[in-house]
């Protein structure tokens, strides 16, 4: 649902300095009257002070930008008045998210606390924008966080993570499938292919496994590709992210088998190259898909559309492994304020407000110690026992255009204007180009 922008490198942010006011002592001759003129000195130097002004930038996820608006001033509320803030919330859209979010940096009117998720965090920070938060991070935080390791980015804690979760899962619709004769989701990729090929045989009316080809954004790769290249034992970059490491025989399996499902054994149909990720969750409610593999939130909602469903975290082959979202609050380096931007971001990642965020908002597996799950139930076994298989993407500045250029060869390929090795290399080559400058 993101939409992606390649960032380009801006000068050097300049950073203010705060100068803190001493207030002057009230003479102590007279016990009477020193105490009225304390409690008025008090009460004027606390009417008088001027308020310092943070910025906070988050995304929507309520069912309106007003909901998310309300939410983050009523539970930030306290935090505003015990330190004499002037909190100000801004809810960006989701749309031209990263665009918005340069802008601003790069004019001065940028947040002080923003929420960022991962493929956008190396750019921001090569640019200088991102402040290090290691400075911040107690070892009471260390022993308390689940997550901190995902925000540890080029050796250095350049974010706190807020939202781990979301895991792309593999669901069945077992009514579908109970009348083809199968009666569980497969587990593994030979599974996956026998199970099409009886569906497509016994029930013809129904798309065996629907994949969102025609979705625009790249973030469909989270679902499309990532996890049978993980399933296959390789890996989105090379270690030293140079380059793009599909020109392995783990990338070549991964997608010969996508190629071959649509095909070879016509899993896949034609129309998916023109589905996008509402088309499948429509077909879904519609009850004309078998199995697809879709996000946690969304697949949670199909029991409210009276869909008899079940899942597997992930199909296996040499491996398991899925993608899981990992975005997470930053504090930018031009903040001036960076003591109470801490502050803040730790305020809103505290056990109470993840709670009521995870009730109100949107339900997410917890990201510290100090607050019980509150997720889907239906998932609270993958998130504690399939940790390992749950993958993030890497951290790597202008992936942009190296993922861009991935999803589009792959999207030729399901198409049949490109082989498996030629949408491979294709992309290779152009990440080297990309990646190197």
């Amino acid at each position: 649902m993101k939409k992606y922008l390649s960032i380009i490198m801006v000068g050097v942010l300049l950073l203010l300095t705060l100068t803190n006011c001493t207030p002057k002592e009230v003479p102590s001759d007279d016990t009477s009257k020193e105490t009225t003129s304390q409690s008025a000195s008090s009460s004027t130097a606390s009417q008088d002070k001027e308020k310092t002004e943070l910025v906070l930038w988050m995304p929507p996820f309520g069912t309106e930008d007003a909901l998310d608006k309300s939410f983050w001033e009523d539970n930030l509320s306290d935090f505003a008045t015990q330190n004499n803030v002037e909190l100000t919330v801004e809810i960006v859209p989701w749309g031209n998210y990263e665009e918005k979010y340069l802008t601003g940096i790069t004019s001065g009117s940028g947040p002080d606390v923003g929420y960022m998720y991962i493929e956008m965090i190396s750019d921001f920070i090569n640019m200088g924008a991102i402040e290090p938060l290691d400075s911040y991070i107690t070892q009471e935080d260390r022993e308390n966080y689940l997550y901190l390791d995902k925000g540890f980015i080029q050796g250095q804690q350049y974010t706190l993570p807020i939202i781990v979760g979301n895991a792309r899962i593999l669901v069945g619709n077992m009514d579908l499938l109970n009348d083809a004769g199968i009666t569980e989701v497969p587990t593994t990729w030979d599974e996956l292919i026998a199970t099409g090929k009886i569906l497509r045989e016994k029930t013809p009316d129904i798309i065996p496994f629907a994949q969102p080809w025609g979705e625009p954004a790249i973030g469909a790769l989270n679902s499309l590709y990532y996890p049978y290249l993980w399933q296959a034992g390789g890996e989105i970059f090379t270690d030293d992210a140079s380059k793009l490491a599909l020109d392995s025989p783990e990338a070549l399996e991964a997608t010969q088998f996508l190629y071959d499902l649509r095909f070879k054994h016509d899993i896949i149909s034609e129309n998916a190259m023109s589905y996008t990720n509402n088309d499948v969750i429509a077909l879904l409610n519609d009850e004309k898909v078998a199995l697809t593999v879709i996000d946690c939130t969304n697949a949670a909602k199909l029991g409210d559309q009276g869909i008899n469903w079940d899942f597997v975290p992930f199909l296996t082959n040499k491996s398991g492994g899925t993608f899981v979202a990992a975005d997470a609050l930053i504090m930018t380096s031009n903040s001036d304020n960076k003591e109470l931007a801490a502050k803040l971001m730790k305020t809103m990642t505290s056990g109470d407000i993840m709670t009521k965020f995870h009730h109100e908002l949107a339900m997410f597996p917890p990201v510290a110690k100090d607050e019980e799950y509150n997720d889907h139930a239906e998932f609270k076994d993958m998130y504690a026992n399939n940790a390992a298989d749950l993958r993030t993407l890497p951290a790597v500045a202008g992936s942009f255009k190296a993922y861009d250029s991935l999803y589009k060869n792959l999207q030729l390929m399901m198409m049949g204007e490109l082989s498996p090795e030629e949408a491979l290399s294709y992309s290779v080559e152009y990440s080297e180009n990309v990646l190197s400058n």
